[in-house]
């Protein structure tokens, strides 16, 4: 490691889990049991990790920085049994080394193959090989089918996902009763209940969201139109709400079978989180944002200027449009009438105010449109089920 000050981390967390086994060496001796945790902060790194392989009982962890995530492809042609992406976080760090230490405690006295290790540890749901290539496929940054084939050593290719969910949400404190501690761990293990033997998925966690990357069956194009998934998903959501106090809101992408193509759902369902619902606040699917060119330029002025007094006269005459046209497709294109629309938006964007700063409702109301603070509060109410003022006392999940 570079940093004095990452290798004394380092250092303090192994001593708590496993204290006097592991110490600090320059390079191993052929002889030795070693597990060696390397840095990669140059390609030629790699390199010098191809060159610990010659040793035969040792078992590599490569710690690779952001900048270089593109290159993990490398650690699976070198056969390396686990990977850690800087910045480190304790828990997956611990996490592998314990694994790796008790596999190599139980089989001391046996032959174990990389490969054999590589199999016995990548296929579990965190593995961060399973995690880096992941992050890799919605970031677009896997653009040949060599690097798809290379992952079935630790994602079989009916795991790949095929379409993405990003997912917020908040605990509702207001409501007097016991609040889960660890969010974040409720809501993936019910996620996993409710779709077991359903479809493959897996999650990837960012600080205020967390998506969720499913493989629906090759049947549908739409997650729509997959009855049986639509209703696990609203008994997540329903579960959740009712038994944790937790309420989750989501945008939902595309169904994209080439896997390359995930990072389209991806952006999609980013897309879809920030637009106004149609019939259920917690789900806003892609699929329903209009495509109309003229419309979306509409949608773009009103999201400009929510916080003038819009009209639909006005809005229709910027593209040109007649007001009785402009309000038949708008509630068309949109799922909802103007007055709704524009309300929604309005509401959303005050959410951060809520959330972030000690604005009163006065002029929060004012700020973003709203004629009296009193209509701003019902219309809060009636779109978000409860006022703005319990909204502010909610706890935002922090994923990460």
């Amino acid at each position: 490691m570079e940093s004095s000050l990452d290798k004394q981390q380092m250092r303090d967390w192994l001593e708590e889990v496993l204290p006097n086994a592991l110490m600090e060496c320059k390079e191993p001796k052929p002889e030795d049991d070693t597990i060696i945790v390397y840095e990669v902060n140059r390609l030629f790194d790699w390199v010098k990790i191809k060159r610990l392989k010659s040793y035969p009982n040792s078992i590599i962890v490569p710690i690779v920085t952001e900048h270089l995530t593109y290159s993990t492809g490398i650690a699976i042609e070198l056969v390396l049994p686990a990977l850690l992406i800087k910045p480190l976080q304790k828990s997956k760090f611990l996490r592998i080394v314990k694994k790796l230490h008790t596999s190599y405690q139980e089989k001391k006295g046996s032959t174990l193959t990389m490969l054999e290790l590589t199999q016995q540890i990548s296929q579990h749901q965190t593995s961060p090989f399973r995690e880096a290539f992941l992050k890799r496929l919605i970031r677009g940054e896997i653009d040949n089918e060599q690097e798809i084939i290379q992952s079935a050593s630790f994602l079989s290719t009916n795991c790949i996902p095929n379409m993405v969910f990003l997912i917020q949400g908040y605990i509702d404190v207001n409501e007097k009763r016991a609040h889960p501690q660890d969010a974040c761990s409720i809501i993936t293990t019910v996620i996993q209940q409710k779709f077991a033997h359903k479809a493959p998925l897996s999650f990837l966690h960012f600080e205020r969201y967390l998506l969720l990357l499913l493989r629906i069956p090759n049947d549908y194009n739409s997650f729509k139109h997959w009855s049986e998934g639509k209703a696990c998903l609203l008994e997540v959501i329903e579960t959740l709400k009712k038994d944790h106090c937790i309420h989750l809101f989501m945008g939902v992408g595309g169904v994209f079978q080439d896997a390359m193509q995930v990072k389209e759902s991806y952006s999609q369902a980013r897309k879809a989180r920030r637009k106004p619902p149609i019939d259920n606040i917690h789900i806003r699917y892609y699929e329903d944002l209009t495509k109309h060119q003229l419309l979306q330029k509409a949608i773009q002025f009103i999201e400009e200027h929510f916080d003038e007094q819009l009209s639909i006269s006005e809005v229709a005459k910027y593209i040109s449009f007649s007001p009785t046209h402009f309000s038949r497709l708008f509630k068309k294109e949109t799922g909802r009438n103007f007055v709704d629309y524009v309300a929604f938006t309005r509401i959303i964007k005050t959410l951060p105010f809520l959330r972030k700063f000690d604005y009163t409702v006065d002029k929060i109301s004012s700020t973003c449109g709203f004629n009296t603070p009193n209509y701003y509060s019902l219309t809060f109410k009636k779109y978000v089920g409860i006022s703005p003022t319990d909204y502010r006392n909610t706890k935002e999940i922090l994923f990460k």
